[in-house]
């Protein structure tokens, strides 16, 4: 009979390890998903960050187009209305 209880008494603490090793692994895996979501969020914000920076700058850049071609426009109606009317200019 105490063959049979020190088994038993065995069983228990190799289940109770078993149980606990378990939940270590249970923690260590949520712990791992955990850092990954916060990886990906990290790379999501990252990822945003250049989106918006790229989308500002070719904006910025536009503008710095449209600005040139008015500005030629400009220039142009200038230099029209400057120069004498094409029928008085002799060839």
């Amino acid at each position: 009979m105490a063959i049979s209880a020190t088994s038993r008494y065995d069983a228990i603490l190799l289940n109770r390890q078993r149980q606990a090793a378990a939940a270590e692994l249970r923690e260590a895996r949520s712990a791992a998903r955990q850092q990954m979501a916060q990886d990906t969020l990290a790379k999501s914000d990252q990822l945003r960050y250049s989106v918006s920076n790229a989308v500002a700058q070719s904006a910025a850049d536009q503008s710095q187009l449209m600005a040139q071609i008015i500005r030629a426009r400009v220039q142009a109606q200038a230099a029209e209305r400057a120069a004498p009317p094409k029928w008085y200019r002799s060839a």
